[in-house]
């Protein structure tokens, strides 16, 4: 408990007696905490384990002797003893104990230390002044530690929910991110395809989708293990970064299969090969260690007029596998309808 330094009002012997009295009484005090615990919350007190009953009985009797030898010596307590004292209000934080009734042992050890001090002032004859500044002693460090407590345990759930917060983020972004090359996947894909789409029909802007089908890459798995065709995937995500808009969105479709989704273009059709021409190009240029080339067959799919998601979809996969049968390397622009 905080102690407060006040100017002594009393003599001497009687602080010096009152103070070992309770020096005396402090496993007795503990041992009533412990007993007062058990009565009025049985349950939680059968609950606590060994460690938690340990660090109940520590923290009592070290409150306690922080009385006595303010009693005995005019000194508050040493850095050392604030700290450990601080450490104690920690106990709901390490899941041993809860909050409320950690509270509730504050509040048992200040009703015992008020009911020995004024036992001990009696059988002594220690005058009123000195039992009730040793009394108002004991409710300050009492109500202090509590403060400070409650300061510790908000504390510690503000940490928490942030920390909350930054997984529930992390969490939102795997959803919807592929796990190795952190494009976006098929489910934030076909969002923003939709979105896309719904602002067509109202604004009436062009936009291309352009699906992209690395050429035979199989054979890098095969041939130099699936370490280095992951090395490739990222290397192509960086690269498709590299020559879109920032407006455009790529993705990873899942596997080999990349998609490019290209919105408000003047010229959709056009602006969409020049891309996949812009495309191939930086796919083409020597990989790692390994200095691997590749080519992807490119299939678009470009509008200015209202579209249903399925249908353009399915325009831009027929023009990539028409242009896969013609050879690697090749773009194919779907013919609407």
């Amino acid at each position: 408990m905080t102690l407060c330094v006040g100017r002594p009002g009393t003599a001497l012997d009687d602080r010096t007696l009152l103070g070992q009295a309770l020096e005396a009484r402090v496993h007795d005090i503990s041992g009533r905490v412990l007993d007062t615990w058990h009565q009025r919350a049985p349950e939680a007190a059968a609950a606590a384990d060994l460690r938690v009953k340990e660090d109940v009985v520590r923290m009592t009797e070290f409150s306690t002797l922080l009385v006595s030898n303010y009693l005995l010596h005019g000194v508050a307590q040493s850095e050392d003893q604030a700290q450990w004292l601080a450490s104690s209000g920690k106990a709901p934080l390490r899941d041993t104990i809860a909050l409320a009734d950690l509270t509730k042992l504050y509040l048992y050890w200040r009703a015992s230390m008020i009911e020995t001090i004024s036992a001990e002032s009696s059988r002594l004859g220690i005058g009123d002044d000195l039992r009730d500044s040793t009394h108002a002693i004991v409710r300050g460090g009492s109500d202090g530690s509590i403060v400070r407590m409650a300061k510790q345990f908000d504390a510690e759930r503000q940490r928490l929910e942030r920390e909350l917060a930054i997984e529930r983020k992390r969490l939102a972004h795997q959803a919807q991110h592929d796990a190795l090359t952190a494009l976006p996947n098929r489910r934030l894909f076909f969002d923003r395809l939709t979105h896309a789409l719904d602002l067509l029909e109202r604004h009436r802007v062009g936009l291309a989708l352009i699906f992209i089908d690395v050429d035979d890459f199989k054979s890098i798995n095969d041939r130099y293990g699936h370490s280095v065709g992951d090395e490739a995937l990222i290397a192509i995500g960086h690269r498709l970064n590299a020559v879109v808009r920032r407006t455009d969105t790529i993705a990873r479709l899942g596997g080999d299969e990349f998609v490019v989704l290209s919105e408000q273009l003047g010229d959709p059709a056009a602006e969409a090969v020049l891309l996949a021409e812009r495309v191939q190009l930086r796919l083409a240029e020597p990989y790692g260690a390994h200095a691997l080339r590749l080519s992807a067959s490119i299939g678009i799919a470009a509008t200015e007029t209202a579209i249903g998601t399925d249908e353009l979809i399915r325009q831009a996969d027929h023009a990539m596998y028409t242009a896969k049968r013609r050879g690697p390397g090749r773009i194919h622009l779907a013919n609407p309808g």
